[in-house]
């Protein structure tokens, strides 16, 4: 049966993603893309496992791309599932049982085809309903042993190869809510019908179960009547949000609170010496951090005249925690990010952004020799802004890690998104996010390090800006 699944699965796949290239070449009307993040876990073909031990969501990335062929949607995409486990028990060590606690997590990579049937409801919601068909590019899994009674524990990390994975195959159902002609959001659920691993025996194999969230684009082919019209509005605005103009001061006060932390605040001072640079200063309750940062977007120099609605700013930022109750290399005491933010303008009220961003955190609980500086942490980060109004703007933001650690613990895709409102010189911004602390750097730990819970954050800011 897993045979005629893979050649069925290879069948389609390769069939697809033809015809998608294909199609994308000759005619990119109707092309959709799009991306998110999933919410997955896994489920134990023996129920008695499933009551057994917590099982718990794990989050990870999608992105793609689909095209309706006759009355379905078919399409293309790279994902990740996963689960985090943990479980308590007893380990018997020469006549001796040792309470144990053993939790770790899985994350499987896969390159899936769909294919879909829509069904239209209004102008601006459609459903649909679907197969969807996911060929493993293998994966890693994390396992840690703690002795609960002992301040003692070992971890081990293991490469899952593609070999031992089956087709994974699952009914997928979903529904689409467009903003406008091109953007929208996507909600889905898989329902995994076919066994992970090949190498386990039915009793301790599992399923995949993910929900998503995504963001979706579809491309229009624009005529040359309308191209001609959105030519003046599509010229470069090198404004950017993320810098302030000539001699503008602004004030920024920031919380974010849940029921599993303690209140989190920074404060922010930004100062615009000039319209391309930026310098700010700020202080976080957490470990008495405090950051120093610039921004520019000098770099626009060298596109602007190629006329594309790119806005190109490069921000660097050192942190200092004098909180700290050790210092785990007395030569190494500061923090320090460095990114590329790259904003495309896509229509006068869409702003998308991605952003390469690498991390280097001064580690205060581990007692390991590094190997290769394991405190260096390379993210991506992603964010959208839908300006609603003039003083309205929706926004959304992703950061994942892309680089593994041994040391790595924490959840591998963080988000924000909220809602900003402005009144002549003030700006309040409410937000949700799975993200912990405040200070700039603060997503090597929450993302990279350490392991915090993924329950939702609530934030409030204010901001106040004085020319």
């Amino acid at each position: 049966m897993i045979k005629i699944l893979g050649f069925f699965f290879n069948l389609v796949k390769s069939n697809i993603i033809t015809i998608l290239l294909v199609s994308s070449l000759y005619a990119q009307r109707n092309l959709t893309i799009f991306g998110g993040v999933n919410s997955s876990q896994i489920k134990y073909n023996d129920n008695t496992i499933n009551d057994r031990i917590n099982i718990n969501s794990r989050s990870g990335f999608n992105i793609g791309f689909e095209y309706p062929i006759s009355r379905f949607i078919a399409g293309a995409s790279y994902l990740q599932r996963g689960s985090k486990l943990e479980d308590n028990t007893l380990l018997n060590i020469g006549g001796v049982d040792y309470k144990i606690n053993i939790d770790g997590y899985e994350v499987f990579n896969y390159l899936s085809a769909h294919i879909y049937y829509p069904i239209s409801h209004t102008s601006k919601i459609n459903s649909f309903m679907g197969l969807q068909f996911g060929s493993s590019l293998g994966g890693i899994s994390l396992t840690k042993l703690k002795f609960t009674d002992y301040n003692s524990s070992q971890s081990d990390e293991l490469k899952l190869k593609p070999k031992d994975f089956d087709i994974d195959v699952g009914f997928h159902i979903g529904a689409d809510y467009m903003l406008n002609n091109n953007f929208g959001f996507r909600a889905s659920y898989f329902l995994g019908m076919t066994d992970v691993k090949k190498t386990l025996i039915d009793s301790l194999d599992y399923k995949n179960n993910t929900f998503n969230m995504s963001a979706i684009y579809k491309v229009k082919k624009r005529t040359k009547k309308k191209a001609e019209d959105n030519k003046e509005a599509r010229q470069i605005d090198t404004d950017s949000k993320l810098l302030l103009p000539e001699n503008v001061v602004k004030l920024q006060l920031e919380n974010r609170f849940g029921s599993t932390i303690s209140q989190q605040s920074r404060l922010t001072l930004g100062y615009g010496i000039k319209d391309f640079l930026t310098i700010e200063i700020s202080n976080s309750n957490f470990l008495n951090t405090s950051d120093l940062s610039f921004r520019t977007n000098y770099l626009n120099r060298l596109i602007k005249n190629l006329n594309y609605p790119i806005n190109i700013i490069y921000e660097s930022v050192i942190s200092t925690h004098p909180g700290k109750p050790v210092i785990f290399d007395d030569y190494d005491k500061l923090s320090f990010l460095n990114q590329i933010i790259f904003e495309y303008k896509s229509k006068q009220n869409i702003i998308f952004s991605l952003a390469p961003t690498f991390i280097h955190v001064n580690l205060v609980d581990t007692k390991l020799k590094p190997k290769g500086y394991p405190w260096d942490i390379w993210f991506a980060q992603s964010g959208l802004h839908w300006f609603y109004r003039d003083n309205i703007q929706f926004y959304g933001n992703l950061s994942n890690q892309i680089t593994e650690k041994e040391l790595s613990s924490g959840v591998k895709t963080g988000f924000k998104t909220g809602i900003q409102y402005s009144i002549n010189s003030i700006e309040i911004d409410l937000s949700i996010s799975n993200l912990h602390h405040l200070h700039r750097t603060a997503i090597a730990e929450d993302i990279g390090i350490d392991d915090h819970d993924q329950k939702l954050r609530f934030g409030f800011q204010v901001n106040k800006t004085f020319k």
